[in-house]
This record gives structure tokens, sequence and C-alpha cells, in this order.
């Protein structure tokens, strides 16, 4: 996890620098957003698109059901944004299939820092959470930065178990 943090920082820096994000740090495209899509169904985890969703949800995981939704209504029709909420509600899977948080305990005070770092908006939307839920966010932030790759290989070291042959 200390080499995807470092990858993290990486596509952070390019972001803070005033640089767009670069497809480096995300998906760049549709088809890669396909290959994850079928990968999580061959976890076991669907997922669906809806065009009603409250203003200013852009996904959700639902545990109980084993879904990822995403928000159609609230998403730009742009590979990288739908990427940055797939990876997003992704790491939520990866927290049902470890059953815990992603992060060591001794990790989490850096990944928090580090996402702070990366905007004000970041810590406006944490707060909104309960406080047992931060933890979670914290770690799902992290991942939603990363690259399709990296994504991908936490997915499949948290979730290999739920493979189907």
């Amino acid at each position: 996890m200390a080499v995807v943090l470092l990858r993290w920082l990486g596509c952070l820096l390019v972001s803070v620098s005033g640089l767009a994000w670069l497809d480096v740090c995300n998906a760049s495209s549709w088809e890669q957003i396909g290959r994850y899509q079928n990968l999580l169904q061959q976890a076991g985890t669907n997922t669906l698109v809806a065009g009603d969703c409250p203003s200013g949800l852009m996904g959700a995981f639902h545990v109980g059901r084993n879904a990822v939704l995403l928000c159609a209504n609230n998403l730009e029709d742009d590979p990288t944004e739908v990427w940055t909420v797939l990876a997003h509600e992704s790491a939520h899977v990866m927290q049902a299939c470890k059953d815990g948080p992603l992060l060591a305990d001794h990790q989490l005070g850096k990944a928090l820092l580090t996402v702070q770092r990366s905007s004000p908006e970041v810590v406006r939307e944490l707060r909104l959470y309960h406080q047992s839920q931060q933890r979670e966010e914290v770690e799902a932030r992290l991942v939603q930065a990363l690259p399709f790759e990296e994504v991908k290989s936490l997915f499949l070291q948290y979730c290999a178990h739920r493979l189907e042959p």
C-alpha cells in the first residue's frame, strides 16, 4: 500500500501544480471502465447506473446488495470522471472484501494529511460523513486518484477470493 500511496502523491502533485489530472492518474477510456466493471461483476458486485439520484450524489456502494451505483444524472459524460467515482466506490467494495479498513492504523494519519492537502473541498466533504465513516472515505479518496492498473491490482489483492472460477 505504501507504493500505492506514493503513486497517488505523484498524481496529486500534478493536480496541485495547476495541471489537469493526467490520464496516467485515471482510467483513460470507456474500454478500461468496462473491463473494470466486468471484474467487479466476476466478483459478484453489480454495477448499476441510475438517472434519478439526488443532486450531488455521484455514486454509492450498498454492502447488503453488493452493488455499486453510478449516478448518471450527476456525472459528466467523461471517462475520467466516471472512473473516479467507480474507483471510489470500488474502494468500499474492497473494504467489504477485507471486512475492514485497507490501511493499517499507523498509516491513517499520513493518509488523512495527504487527502487534506489535496483540496479544502475534500475536508468539507469528509465532515459530511459520520465520524465512524471518515476512515473509509479517506481510503476511498486515495483509491479514486490511482491509475487503472493500480486500482485493479488492489481489487485483486482484496477481492480475489470472490472471483468466480
